[in-house]
């Protein structure tokens, strides 16, 4: 494999021989996939040359970021729990963090705890499987570990800034650990934005682990801008009796691909992915979802809302997948798509995989216009035709952001106009 992504740098703790053997277990795994093409099942309706062919820079630890553009004054955080990045670069400081509740740098968990994080290290997917997570592995220097401890309930929201300002031709690599103890609780936003015409790749992998009785609110912003690659794993493993939530919305980057794959490993374990999504002019917006009922008595329930606008792409794929022993369980999938121009394309691909009797499983997609009517409504009301394609996709977005439970952070998740 010969990708001009892939690059030979030094970075932090490469003098630990375990550390080391990490990155290069990924490295090998990215060599013998390779990166994928439209001959790659999960990735056919994704062309990602652009990507793989672009030479960017490396942001590591020696483009260490020295400004004040990700502070904020104390009184403006009281409510909430803030980390920020900038330029794939973590704003070291003091975490208001309560009892219970540790934030750690990536690079001092693998130097201070690398036994303990060991048992979570490219655990919750396969690397052989996921060639962009694998080069997130290369450079495994940067990113966040969250661990809630057994027994506690987080009360403030924990918000993770990711700041691309002026990131021209940079790679930022990025990994994530959130690990929740049993019967404990809480609530993460991610926010990626960015405040130019920069073209850069953000790669980014959450691992995340729910014991017993655990409880997740994974909240998800992505507007990057127009000439921005995004490419994101969530892998997530949930144990008895835990519930992962996830609402995303999305509306930025050039290419952007939000995947998420979830194994319901233990009785009683749940999901619930909810997705509202613009694929704007001229971009490619993905949604991959992968489900993993591996045992009895599990849930999963999936809801997508898209608006397509002129020249725009859009994939969604779900699956979701019933193993043999998995009786007693539900998993139902929801997508709907309205169009803003006859050139917009999109590619949905729902999947059931059924090993199981006595299960209850289903599958839908829809797709349409703006209705004529309504439009026609709003305009001879003296509201003009943008203004009121505007508010009819707003509606049609609404459902799902109505389902937001945080009402402060539902507030943020508002679309451009």
């Amino acid at each position: 494999m010969d990708s001009p992504l892939v690059k030979n740098i030094e970075l932090l703790l490469n003098d630990k021989p375990a550390i080391y053997a990490l990155r290069e277990k990924a490295k090998n795994a990215l060599l013998s996939q390779g990166f994928p093409s439209k001959k790659t099942e999960a990735w056919k309706y994704t062309d990602i040359t652009p990507i793989i062919e672009k030479n960017f820079d490396i942001n590591n630890s020696e483009h260490s970021c020295s400004c004040d553009c990700c502070h904020h004054k104390e009184e403006e955080c009281k409510s909430v729990i803030e980390i920020h990045f900038c330029k794939g670069q973590l704003h070291i400081g003091e975490f208001n963090t309560p009892k219970g509740l540790n934030i750690i740098p990536l690079p001092l968990a693998l130097y201070e705890n690398l036994d303990e994080y060991k048992k979570y290290i490219f655990k919750s997917f396969d690397i052989e499987k996921h060639p962009f997570a694998a080069l997130s592995g290369i450079y495994l220097e940067q990113g966040i570990c969250i661990t809630v401890e057994k027994n506690t309930k987080i009360q403030k929201p924990i918000i993770i800034k990711y700041k691309q300002n002026d990131c021209q031709n940079l790679q930022i690599n990025l990994h994530n650990f959130w690990i929740l103890e049993k019967d404990s609780e809480i609530e993460i936003l991610e926010e990626f934005s960015s405040n130019s015409k920069s073209c850069y790749l953000t790669n980014i992998v959450n691992e995340i682990y729910l014991k017993p009785d655990a409880k997740l609110n994974h909240y998800k912003i992505q507007k990057e801008n127009s000439e921005a690659y995004h490419i994101a794993l969530n892998a997530v493993k949930i144990q008895n009796n835990g519930l992962y939530k996830q609402y995303y919305l999305s509306e930025g980057a050039k290419i952007s691909r939000q995947e998420t794959l979830i194994n319901l490993e233990q009785p009683y374990a749940s999901t619930e992915i909810y997705s509202a999504y613009k694929a704007k002019k001229d971009s490619l917006t993905d949604i991959t979802t992968n489900i993993n009922h591996l045992v009895e008595n599990t849930n999963s329930n999936q809801y997508a809302k898209a608006v397509l606008e002129e020249d725009s792409t859009a994939i969604f794929q779900g699956k979701i997948h019933i193993a043999p022993n998995a009786i007693k369980t539900s998993g139902q999938q929801l997508h709907k798509a309205l169009y803003l121009n006859e050139n917009a394309v999109l590619n949905c691909k729902p999947e059931l995989e059924i090993y199981a009797d006595d299960v209850k499983c289903s599958h839908g997609a829809s797709c349409g216009e703006i209705d004529n009517e309504q439009l026609f409504y709003l305009t001879s009301r003296g509201i003009n035709k943008n203004t009121a394609i505007n508010m009819l996709t707003q509606a049609h977005l609404e459902e799902i952001l109505a389902l937001i439970p945080n009402e402060e952070i539902k507030k943020l998740f508002i679309f451009n106009k």
